[in-house]
This record gives C-alpha cells, structure tokens and sequence, in this order.
C-alpha cells in the first residue's frame, strides 16, 4: 500500500542523518552550526558544499546541487530514488520488504551469493589443498597481485562435485536457495544436488550497486575436466543474473568514470582487472556477448562517452556495426581503440605496462570515423565504392528506430552532415538517399522523412512550447503544503485541483491529495514514490525551501486559499458576463444580470454554490 511505503519511507529518512551519510562518502568538515565539504558533483577546488543538519539538506554554492539525503545518494550513486532508498535501508537496517513476496526472496538470494563468494575466496586465500596452490599459481601468472584478487572478491570452486553442497548443509544453508541462484544443479529424480561450479576461479558478478548477482567461472588450463567443459562458464539466467544486462566491474569504474568522463569496454574478466591494477580504473567488460541496448543505457548513466577496444586482428570486423548502431540509436558518444600487434588488453598491460594502453583509449577514433575508415579503405577511391560506403551506412540508419524529439533529429542531421563532408557529397543528395532507404525499410511516406534542421537567420522551425510560469499564487500554495504537510487535510477540503491551472503543480497537489486520502503522510517524500519525475522533484524541493522560510503557516495558507476563492468568484463573474453578451433573448440576459448584481436564485455563486 502506499501509505506503508510512504511510512517505511520517511522512517529511512528519519534514520538517516545527512551528515553522517555525506560524510560516508566524502571529507566532511564542521563549519559553525553547519558542514562543509568538496562538493563531489563538479570539479571543486576548495570547499563549496554545505551540508546544513537543521533542515538535513546540502547545496552547493558553486555548481547549484542541492536537495536532501535521498537527492545526494541519487547524485553520487547515480542511482533511481527507488534504489537511494534502498541503499539507506539497508545502511539503517531497515526492511523494505514491505509486502510483496519476492522482496523477502531476494533478500534470501543476495544473502546466498554473499555467502558463497566469501566461502570460495576463503578457500583460494587460505586452503593449503595442492587445487587451491594450483588455483594461486594461475593467477599469480596471470600476473594478478593479491589486492586486485582481493578487490574483485576472486575465489575457487574445487574440483569435488559436492563441496559447495557439503558446505552448504554443515552450516544449515537452504539447498534451494542455492540452486535458485544457479550455484547448485539438482539430480534427475531428486536424488540430491552437486556443484555446477567445479575447478575453476570464480569471479564474483555484482550490480551498480556493489551487490554479487552471479558468477563466472574460468576453468584452470590443467584441469581434468577441460576437454568436456567451456574454458568460462556463466552463471545461468536468475531473479538476479541477466548477463545480457550486466557489466563486469561497473560497481569500481562508475566512480572514476564520472570524473574522466567515459566508461572503457573490453572483453574479458581479466582484462578489467589488470586494467583496474595498472590504474586505468575506469574499465568494464560485457559478460562475453556483444554490447547491446540494455548495456548503453545502463552505461550512459555513468558516464556520456563509452570506448569500445579491440585488439587489431577483430576491430574491423565484429562488433562495429552493432556499435554503430547503439551511436546511431541513442544520446550516446561511442569511439573504438584498436590495441596494437593483435594484443588484448590483458596481454599488452603486462608486457608493455599502462601507457600503450593509454595512448589507444587516447586516439580512440568515433564510431562514425571508424566504420568510414574501413568503407573508404575497401572502396579506395572508385565512385562505385563511395556509394556503397554511404548506402551501408545510411542502411544502418534506416534500420534504426526512428527516434522523436529533438535531441534524435540534431543527432541524424550531424550524422547527415559529416557524411556528405566526408565523402564530398551535397547534403540534399545524402538526405535524399537517406529518405529513399527510409522508404524502403519501414514503408514511411516520403513527407515523414526527417529533413535537416534550420538554422540562422533564415530558420523557419517554430520554437519548442513551453509551459507558461506558474501563478505567483499556485507557487504560494504549494510551497505553504510542501514545508507543512499537515495542512495539506485543510487545503484539501476547500480546494479541488481543477483550480490549479499550472500541470506540475497540479500534478504535485493531485498527489499530495492522494497520499492524504490513503492515510499516508502527505509530504515530499510521499510524492517520490508516486511521481517518477526528477525535475519536478528538484522543483517541488525548491519549493519547500521557500516554504520553510515563511512564518505563520497556517495564516498564510488561509489568506491563499480565500485568494483562490476570489479568484474563482471572478472567473465565474467574467464567464457571465460574456454570455450576458451573447444572450440570444431578453429574458435570459436578465437572468443574467440578476446573478452579476446577486440577487439570483440559490444558485447563484454568490449564493453559497462553489463555483466550478
């Protein structure tokens, strides 16, 4: 129900103290009756966030952030409001479980592959068994020092088919849970579970967030199992372990991404890894299929740009195209590095250290360049080959799903331009090409065809509606209710939302409304769980800032709300008097004007009739 969530909600809030929570995270400072910190969300050179303990919220006198713990949780973790609060939950020891059942499952699920990653990394540290040497000497070939190892949480599944079973069972662990996580398979005819895992070195997989969600296991090159097992075996698909949404090492690279601005994606465990322990911390791979939508979006939250590497003897001819697509299809920079001599980046960071592998994320060329460096080394300069460089590129396009708005037009018309410049092509001549392969692929009709934005002084394009400002009065309202909620239930019964003529804060009082009607407390945090809108959120805070200021709420709030009476009255009188104007007979003009003067019947609207 809402208003349990709601309840469950401001408890976590209540719980979490700003300055503690801050200070988690970053340096904190006293500053008199405030603290002061480096804000994390610009690159600040001396001390510009002031994270105030009275109203528990921080701003930032230099880049403008601000908002309360929820918003700084969001900001840093770059996360959903939804999963901020989980993360205080969790660190205030709060259940959110709240009602549906498979909340409590994952929690079980969480805890299993918790469990599990600490008992297989205790047995590759610690085990003196000759496979757990062995398992050492694999990595320490690899040349994986023992912080990276422990970094990445690294473990070993051992060689017995039931040691994870047997394990298991002495500590009272729920076999199903296991088996749910796809860490145990259960025999044909129930007679028993065994290890799916066996012989290999177990790289934990975890969430954004930090959290392992699966595994994936390399079998040692020695084993005996080798020629009747994949060298890398995933978990399988579970409530938590989609490896075609996942990206191996997220959890480490997302911070340092958001400072240099790009994420890097390479294909193996270890190639993160020894990236990750050469300092180049910024470093994802996929879990051993190709990038695809799911991973963009969810790497776009990171960071804007992403570089995708390839070793020189692939680069040309697997994952460009689908790469250039994802460019093609979202607000996204995607550039490709080619590593030198057919390395991975494995190979050339131990061979030849960091800075090689620098200089190719360096000269990372767009995926646009890219696929054309390729086109116009196979055309070598005939006019056949030219256009098959622009049709194959244009087809890329016209396959794509042709995205509104005007962030996805900019996007074509710069892909548009940059071809036609390239190739020494008349952009008319490109964009008509374009429109034919349009036509083509999805049947459009010529005139949807997106043609190049104007620009200048000769652009013709209407500007983009806007939503007027707000009343002084409606803004007055609700930042009176935002910083007391309490008198949200007097609001409520003298006022319907119809009267607000603003959408958002229509849509903020409509939702306030609606928590009050559901018992819940009908307050920011409430609203945040109904409206899934960032901005309006940031705005409703601003808000209740002001709010706060004012003194003598409840007065206030009356004269407001006989404010909007008047302003009612006065809307109705207008709409009367335009049809005393049109009034097609004397008799109904009368009428009329007997309500102007007040002397109508009783359901005159200065009669006590609410006027609508």
């Amino acid at each position: 129900m809402v208003s349990d969530q709601a309840a469950i909600t401001r408890q976590v809030k209540e719980a979490s103290d700003i300055v503690a929570v801050v200070g988690s995270y970053i340096h904190v400072l006293p500053a008199g009756a405030s603290f002061k910190a480096i804000c994390p969300f610009h690159n600040d050179t001396r001390p510009s966030l002031q994270i105030d303990p009275k109203w528990q919220n921080y701003r930032c006198w230099s880049c403008g952030a601000k908002g309360d713990v929820f918003s700084f949780v969001q900001n840093y973790e770059r996360v959903s409001f939804k999963e901020a609060r989980e993360i205080l939950a969790r660190r205030a020891g709060i259940s959110l479980e709240g009602t549906p059942q498979e909340n409590l499952l994952r929690v079980r699920l969480l805890d299993a592959m918790k469990w599990a990653e600490s008992v297989y990394q205790h047995y590759l540290l610690e085990s003196p068994d000759s496979e757990a040497q062995k398992a050492r000497l694999y990595l320490g070939e690899r040349k994986l020092t023992g912080p990276t190892v422990r970094q990445f949480g690294l473990g070993y599944a051992p060689l017995d088919g039931e040691w994870l079973v047997q394990r298991a069972t002495r500590e009272g662990r729920d076999l199903s849970i296991l088996k749910e996580v796809g860490l145990l398979g259960e025999r044909e005819t129930h007679r028993g579970f065994y290890d799916r895992f066996r012989d290999r070195i177990m790289f934990p997989i975890r969430d954004s967030r930090g959290q392992t969600v699966g595994f994936g296991g390399r079998i040692l090159p020695n084993s005996p199992l080798l020629d009747r097992a994949p060298k890398y075996y995933n978990s399988t698909d579970t409530p938590l372990f989609q490896k075609k949404e996942l990206l191996f090492g997220l959890d480490l690279a997302r911070h340092e991404a958001a400072k240099v601005g790009y994420l890097v994606v390479v294909e193996g465990y270890t190639d993160v890894m020894m990236a990750t322990q050469c300092g180049i911390l910024n470093t994802v791979a996929t879990m051993g299929t190709a990038l695809n939508e799911k991973h963009v979006l969810q790497l776009r939250r990171f960071a804007p740009k992403v570089v995708l590497v390839y070793d020189a003897d692939t680069g040309g001819e697997t994952g460009v195209d689908r790469a250039l697509e994802l460019f093609i299809e979202h607000d996204v920079e995607l550039a490709i590095a080619t590593l030198p001599d057919g390395l991975d980046p494995c190979d050339l960071l131990v061979s030849q250290g960091a800075e090689p592998f620098r200089k190719a994320l360096n000269s990372a060329i767009d995926a646009l360049d890219y696929k054309l460096n390729l086109l116009l080394h196979q055309a070598q300069g005939s006019t056949l080959g030219i256009k098959a460089a622009v049709d194959e590129i244009l087809t890329l396009m016209a396959s794509a799903p042709e995205r509104s708005g005007q962030a996805a037009q900019v996007k074509r018309e710069l892909i548009i331009t940059r071809l036609a410049q390239r190739l020494g092509l008349r952009q008319e001549t490109v964009w008509a090409r374009y429109g034919e392969l349009r036509h083509e692929k999805k049947g459009e009709a010529a005139r949807n065809i997106p043609k190049p934005l104007a620009t200048g002084a000769n652009s013709t394009k209407p500007p983009a509606p806007k939503t007027a400002p707000a009343s002084p009065l409606e803004r007055q309202l609700l930042e009176l209710l935002l910083a007391d909620p309490p008198l949200v239930m007097v609001a409520k019964k003298e006022l319907k939302t119809e009267e607000i003529q603003h959408p958002g804060l229509r849509l903020l009082l409509e939702n306030l409304y609606s928590l009050q009607e559901a018992g819940a407390y009908p307050d920011l945090d409430g609203l945040r769980l109904l409206i899934d809108h960032p901005a309006l959120i940031a705005k409703a805070m601003e808000l209740q800032e002001v709010g706060r200021a004012a003194s003598d709420r409840p007065a206030l709030l009356r004269k407001v709300l006989e404010e909007f009476e008047r302003r009612a009255l006065l809307a109705n009188k207008q709409q009367l008097q335009n049809r005393l104007h049109s009034a097609i007979s004397d008799e109904a003009a009368l009428d009329i004007l007997r309500k102007l003067q007040g002397r109508g019947t009783a359901t005159d609207p200065f009669h006590g009739e609410t006027p609508s």
